[in-house]
Parts: structure tokens; sequence; C-alpha cells
């Protein structure tokens, strides 16, 4: 008799890896029509053995560094690999998928990072930004009529290097990561921070800039409560990215700023680069990305972007409780959710139901709010923001590298400010 430490000690032996090897992938039973619909069996769990995935191992990002590009014996697993959106929850991912779910890219854009889209129901237009050294202008995509249209918007005064941004009680509140800059005969004299724009007159306003003196790294993305309070991250991306010639002075982490005192506190600092910010529907728990695989440490100074790949460096998304006091919403109870399977959560949107959705690599995780994925949506580019628009809510904009998207499903995004 063999022993059982024996077999699972040498898998060459006759108890070699006994399990049930079914289809990892198949149309979905409910909806077997949709040729860009896939379902993926128990998450794929259990795959035949050998099986092989690309890896970002060398300093650098791999772009076929992605579920979808292993190589396994299964044939039921091109369907993964040709899928748009693959389902791994059923019951609720068919359900907000719908009976005719889209994805089509609307614009074909510069190859710059687009980033801080937000939506303006007043104006059924969408604001956002284009990441880029020395680009000033922002971009408005206008939806009304039969074909969403896209040009330069200019506030006024020009604001560079908007890199995250909000919509709450008719104003467009901005995370501004770039610094003063000279181009084109145009000099822009700001400080990173928060800035509040009048998406009507354009009017530009700075609500802060500094703590206690110091100029911030550079707000990457923000989120604001019911009571008007912004929560915004603060990691190195802002002179990272050549936005900002100032060196950090400050370390990395989350501020709650209340724009009627003008009072700025830490409210989180543990977190490696913290990026995404968001809200739950009922603001009980706030949620943040870290994407520490950016590594600031081993990077070329004269290379931009100045950081390298850190394949197996944190990248998780965090929950916290909050709780209230006299002077804001204070975190507790720090959690890992969700870690993502593919670069990294960037960009993080809450849905009316409550689910969460991160831009990560070519696509978007759907998560519950435990952190289950529901669905994954594939895209053929880097996808660094989205954004829900129309007047339902019911549209979800993604913005990247060389292009914006649209999807059109059952999904809704929250009602007034935080969506």
């Amino acid at each position: 008799m063999i022993p059982l430490s024996f077999l699972s000690l040498y898998p060459g032996t006759d108890g070699a890896q006994r399990s049930t090897i079914t289809p990892l992938a198949s149309r979905c039973s409910d909806v077997p029509t949709l040729t860009n619909v896939a379902c993926v069996d128990r998450y794929a769990a259990v795959m035949p053995v050998p099986f092989s995935r690309p890896t970002s191992l060398d300093g650098s990002y791999n772009p076929e560094d992605r579920f979808s590009n292993t190589t396994v014996n299964d044939s039921s697993f091109e369907l993964v690999r040709n899928a748009t959106f693959l389902v791994f929850d059923q019951d609720r991912g068919l359900s907000i998928l719908g009976s005719a779910p889209t994805l089509e890219i609307v614009f074909k854009v510069e190859a710059a990072v687009h980033e801080a889209p937000v939506y303006v129901p007043s104006i059924n237009a969408i604001i956002a930004s284009t990441l880029e050294q020395n680009d000033i202008p922002q971009i408005i995509i206008n939806l009304d009529g039969d074909k969403p249209t896209i040009s330069p918007f200019t506030p006024d005064p020009p604001v560079y290097g908007v890199n995250g941004g909000r919509h709450f009680n008719g104003t467009v509140y901005w995370a501004v990561a770039g610094g003063d800059i000279g181009v084109n005969n145009t000099v822009i004299q700001q400080a990173p921070g928060i800035f509040a724009l009048n998406p009507e007159t354009r009017e530009v306003t700075v609500l802060l800039n500094n703590y206690f003196g110091q100029q911030f790294n550079g707000p990457d993305d923000l989120v604001v409560d019911s009571n008007g309070d912004i929560f915004f991250t603060d990691p190195f991306y802002g002179v990272k990215l050549n936005l900002t010639q100032l060196q950090p002075t400050l370390h990395q982490q989350t501020y709650r700023f209340r724009p009627s005192t003008g009072a700025v506190n830490v409210v989180e600092a543990d977190i490696g680069i913290p990026n995404g910010i968001a809200f739950s529907p009922d603001e009980k728990t706030m949620f943040i990305t870290d994407t520490s695989v950016t590594n600031f440490t081993n990077a070329d100074p004269d290379i931009i972007p100045r950081y390298t790949w850190g394949a197996t460096a944190a990248k998780s998304v965090y929950a916290f409780d909050t709780v209230d006091s006299p002077v804001g919403k204070y975190l507790i109870n720090k959690r890992p959710i969700w870690f993502p399977e593919e670069f990294a959560d960037d960009g993080l949107h809450v849905a009316r139901n409550g689910f969460l959705l991160g831009a990560a690599g070519f696509g978007v995780d759907v998560l519950s709010q435990y952190g289950e994925l529901i669905v994954r949506i594939q895209t053929d580019f880097v996808v660094n923001n989205l954004q829900f628009a129309g007047l339902e809510l019911d549209e979800l904009w993604l913005f990247g590298i060389g292009a914006i998207g649209r999807v059109k499903w059952n999904l809704q995004g929250l009602e007034g400010a935080r969506s």
C-alpha cells in the first residue's frame, strides 16, 4: 500500500491529482446565442496540467499577462479568449448583462492615458482628462444627439494634470496631480491639489493646494460623501509621470478634506500606493486600491514613467468600515477583498446595486461588495478609468490608452454625486 503522503509528493504515481476535469468554459445556458459572452465554470479552479500563463517578471508589464492567454489543454478555453464578457457567477452576472450586452469603441484617441472621466447630467456630457506631459486641455464628450461627439475642453483658468474627479451637487471636483508648466507660450502656475469646476461656466476654483505649507505629491483620485467631505489619495504618480517637477515630501496616503472648514486629516496611511477610491451606496464602507506593483524605487530616473513593474508586489483592493465623527468619517477594520487577476485596479466606481467596478489592465473587473468576481469585461486596450453615464446611468464608458469605449447592459450607476 502506498501512503497518501507519498502520492501527494509524487504526482507521477497512480494517485496523481485525482480530480474531475470538466470543460473550463461554455456558452451560458440562459443565453446560448450570445457569441460575445462566455461562462467560466467554477472560476476555472481546476485546470488540466500542465498549464501556463505569460508573466511580467522582467521589470515591465507584459500585455500578454492575462487570464485569457493561459495555455491549457482544453478546447473550451477558446471561448474565454474570444469573449467580450466573461461570466463567473451566472445568476448575478447574466442579470446585469441583460439580453444583449455590447462593447463598442466610440473614439480612437491618441496613445496617452485618459483619466478622470466625470458625467455631468445637466449638460449630458462626460468631461475627462488627457494625462500626458505638456497636454493642457481636457476633453468633453457630448452625449446629446444620435452620435456622441468629442472636442477639447478648456476651463477658466486652464488646469494641468487632472487625474481623478467626481460630480457632486452640480460641481465637478478634480484631483489634480500637475504642477507648474510652460508649454506653447502658455504658463500655468498651480500646485497639485483639489480643484472645483463649474461645468456650466467652466470656471475653476482651487480648494486645496498644500498640507501646512508642503505641496501634495499629486492627488490621484477622489470621492465625495453626502456631507460634502472629499476623500482623496495622494501617491507619487505626479512626479513619476513628469506632471510636476517637485520631489515628494509627503508620505503616500489618503486624506479627508472638509471644504466647509479647510481642514485636512489623514484617514489611511498603510496602503503602499493608494490609488482608486469609492464609497458603498450607504457610505458605510470605503474601498481603496493599492497599485504597489508600480515600483518607484528601482526605476531609471531618466525614463518616463519613472517606475518598473513588480510582479509579486501588493495590488489588492481594500475595504474599510466608516465611523462618523463630528469632524467627518474615519476608517477602521481594513481588510483585503480582491487581488486583481490582471494588472491592478486603477479607477474604481460603485454601481447602484453595490457592485464594484475596477479598471484593471485590458478590461474591467465587476465585483460584489465582498470582492467576488462576477463578470470580467475584456478589451483590446488598457483601461485606466471608467464612468457610468447617460440619462439612466446605464452606460459604462471606458477610458484608457488609445481608445474610449462604451458598454451597454443592465447595470446602473449610483444616483447623484458618487456615480
